[in-house]
C-alpha cells in the first residue's frame, strides 16, 4: 500500500487514479472515449429511438418525442457519469490529531445511494456503510459519500460496489483496516422474475483490523444496528 503512495510520480496525482481503478475494476472499455459528452448523448439517443420504435412506441406523441434524448443525458450525465475517470472527486486529508490512550478512533458513515443492475440496467437502491481505522490521516466526511457515488454511478453488481469501496478506501487513507456492508434492494428482483418487493441483499466486505479483532468488528456491526434504531 504505501509503497503507491511514495511513488516517484507525485502521490496527489498517482492516488486518485489508482483510487479510481482500484484492483477489483469495472468491466469498461474506452473505446468511444475520444467522443465528447454531446457526442455521446447523440450517439445513444438514437439508438434508443430505434429500441422504442421496435417496441411499438409512438415518438410523434408529444409524451414520448424527447425521450430518447432525455434518457440519453441521463446516462452519459447523471446515472453513469461513474464511468468518466475523470469524475472521481477530489480527496483532501488532514492530520489525525484525535486519539486517545494513542489508538485511533473509528470513523463509520452512513451513504444512501442508487445504483444500476448491469445485468438489466435497472436500479438497485442501498445504503452503505463505511468504516476505517486512521492511520495518521483522516478523510474529510463529506468525501466518503462522493466516493461511494462515483463507483455506483456505473452499471454495477453489489459484490464488486463493496470490493470498489473498500479498496478505493484503503488505496487513498493507506491502511487496510476498512469494512464496508452495503444492504440494497434490486429492482432486478422487485419488478421481474421472482417479483420479491421484499427482498434485499447484504455484502460485507471487512479488512485489517476489522477481519482479524472480533471486537472491532462487533463496534462496526453495533454502529450499523445503531443506526438502524434512530
Amino acid at each position: 500500500m504505501s509503497k503507491n503512495s511514495n511513488s516517484a510520480e507525485s502521490p496527489l496525482k498517482v492516488l486518485p487514479v489508482l483510487a479510481s481503478e482500484t484492483r477489483f475494476p469495472s468491466p469498461i472499455k474506452h473505446k468511444h472515449a475520444h467522443l465528447s459528452k454531446q457526442e455521446k448523448i447523440d450517439f445513444i439517443a438514437t439508438r434508443f429511438q430505434d429500441i422504442l420504435e421496435v417496441l411499438g412506441m409512438d415518438l410523434d406523441d408529444d409524451s414520448l418525442a424527447r425521450t430518447p434524448q432525455r434518457i440519453a443525458k441521463m446516462y452519459v450525465n447523471e446515472i453513469f457519469s461513474g464511468l468518466d475517470p475523470e469524475a472521481f472527486p477530489a480527496i483532501s486529508f488532514f492530520k489525525d490529531n484525535f486519539q486517545h490512550n494513542g489508538k485511533s478512533n473509528m470513523v463509520l458513515v452512513k451513504v444512501n445511494f442508487c445504483s444500476f443492475c448491469e445485468h438489466h440496467f435497472v436500479p438497485m437502491n442501498g445504503t452503505a456503510y463505511v468504516a476505517y481505522i486512521p492511520h495518521e490521516k483522516l478523510i474529510g466526511l463529506s468525501k466518503i459519500p462522493r466516493i461511494v457515488r462515483y463507483f455506483a454511478k456505473r452499471p454495477q453488481v453489489q459484490e464488486r460496489l463493496s470490493a470498489q469501496i473498500a479498496d478505493s478506501m484503503a488505496l487513498l487513507l493507506d491502511t487496510e483496516d476498512v469494512a464496508v456492508s452495503i444492504t440494497a434492494q434490486h429492482f432486478c428482483v422487485i419488478a421481474r422474475g421472482i417479483e420479491d418487493e421484499n427482498g434485499h441483499t447484504i455484502t460485507n466486505v471487512l479488512r485489517g483490523k476489522f477481519d482479524t479483532n472480533p471486537i472491532l468488528r462487533g463496534e462496526f456491526f453495533e454502529g450499523i444496528n445503531r443506526q438502524y434504531r434512530v
